[in-house]
C-alpha cells in the first residue's frame, strides 16, 4: 500500500534533519506565483540578534517563468520581480522577532530572446516557446483567473519568531514559527486565508565554512478564488546552503499543493552566489526536471540596510 503523501514528506523532513549537517544535497525562496499565493518562505536570515538590536534587509528576486500543461488550461509565461522587506528585532537572548512584507509584479520582461537563443545554440528543447509572443504575459489557471497584461500584488504579511534550542561551539539548532496574515485577495497572487508555518534550522560552522539546513511545513486553507480544484492543505520546503568564505552554494526542494496534472510536480533548484560585503549578496538560481513549478532561471540579491 502506498504511504499517504503527507507521511512521505514528513519522513523526508526528519530524514533531512538527520543528514543535513553531513551531506550537501539540497535560504532562497522558490519563485512561482501560483504556489506562493497560498504560502511562501521569505526567511533568508537565520541568525539571532542580541536583545534590543534591529536589522533590516531587502530581498529582490527576478525570474523568468515558463510552464504550461498539455491542454493549455494552466499557463505561466511571464517574468516576475518580487521585493521582500524584512525587519528583525532581538526580543531577548536567543530569541528574535521578525516581520516580512512582500510585493510582486509580473510583466513581459526582457529574457525570452536570450533563453530561446541559448536553447537553440546548445540544441536544447524549446518547449514550444516560439508559439507565444516574446515579452508578453500569459498567466491563467483553469477557470479561476486569466491575465494577459502586467500585474502586481501584495502577499500576506508574515510575522515570525526565531528561537535557538541548542548551541555548541560549532553546532546550533533553531526553530521558527510564523503566521501569514492576508493583506489582499488577488487571484493567482494572494490568498484571503491565513497560513501557519513551522520550521527547524540546523547549522554547522567551523572557521570560514558553514553548512545550514532549513526545513518547513506550512498549513493553510484553499483560497476562495481557486475554483473546483482539490488541493492539499500543506506545503513542504527544504533548503540546504553551504558558505565557503564569500562563496555560496545551495539547493531547494518544495512540494506542490496540487494533486493532479503538471502543476502537481515538486520543485528542485540549485544556486550559487557571492557575498560581496556583509551588506550585499548576489545569487543565480537554476531549476531541475520536471521544471513545472519553478522558474527557468532566477537572480536574487539581498541588501542589508541596517
Amino acid at each position: 500500500m502506498k504511504k499517504p503523501g503527507f507521511l512521505r514528506q514528513l519522513c523526508c523532513f526528519f530524514g533531512l534533519m538527520f543528514f543535513a549537517w553531513t551531506f550537501n544535497i539540497y535560504p532562497v525562496e522558490v519563485e512561482f506565483p501560483l504556489l506562493q499565493s497560498m504560502s511562501y518562505f521569505p526567511y533568508s536570515d537565520n541568525s539571532l540578534l542580541e536583545k534590543g538590536d534591529f536589522s533590516g534587509t531587502v530581498d529582490l528576486h527576478y525570474s523568468n517563468v515558463y510552464m504550461f500543461n498539455l491542454y493549455k488550461t494552466t499557463m505561466n509565461d511571464f517574468e516576475t520581480l518580487s521585493t521582500t522587506i524584512s525587519l528583525r528585532y532581538g526580543l531577548w537572548h536567543r530569541g528574535t522577532l521578525e516581520l516580512y512584507f512582500r510585493h510582486s509584479a509580473i510583466f513581459g520582461g526582457i529574457m525570452d530572446k536570450f533563453i530561446e537563443d541559448f536553447h537553440r545554440t546548445f540544441n536544447l528543447p524549446d518547449n514550444d516557446r516560439p508559439e507565444y509572443p516574446r515579452f508578453s504575459v500569459h498567466y491563467w489557471f483553469h477557470d479561476s483567473f486569466i491575465y494577459t497584461g502586467n500585474q502586481n500584488a501584495v502577499s500576506p504579511l508574515v510575522a515570525a519568531f526565531l528561537k535557538e534550542l541548542y548551541h555548541t561551539s560549532h553546532f546550533s539548532l533553531k526553530t521558527r514559527l510564523a503566521l501569514g496574515l492576508p493583506l489582499s485577495k488577488k487571484s493567482g497572487f494572494s490568498s484571503d486565508k491565513p497560513f501557519l508555518s513551522a520550521g527547524l534550522m540546523l547549522n554547522y560552522t567551523r572557521g570560514r565554512f558553514s553548512l545550514e539546513a532549513s526545513n518547513y511545513l506550512s498549513f493553510f486553507k484553499q483560497p476562495s478564488w481557486l475554483l473546483d480544484t482539490d488541493t492539499r492543505s500543506y506545503l513542504f520546503f527544504s533548503n540546504l546552503e553551504a558558505n565557503i568564505g564569500r562563496f555560496i552554494l545551495g539547493g531547494n526542494f518544495r512540494s506542490s499543493v496540487f494533486k493532479q496534472d503538471d502543476i502537481a510536480h515538486n520543485a528542485y533548484q540549485i544556486y550559487a552566489g557571492y557575498r560581496f560585503t556583509r551588506f550585499l549578496e548576489f545569487i543565480m538560481i537554476e531549476d531541475f526536471s520536471p521544471f513545472d513549478t519553478t522558474p527557468d532561471i532566477s537572480f536574487y540579491a539581498r541588501i542589508k540596510f541596517f
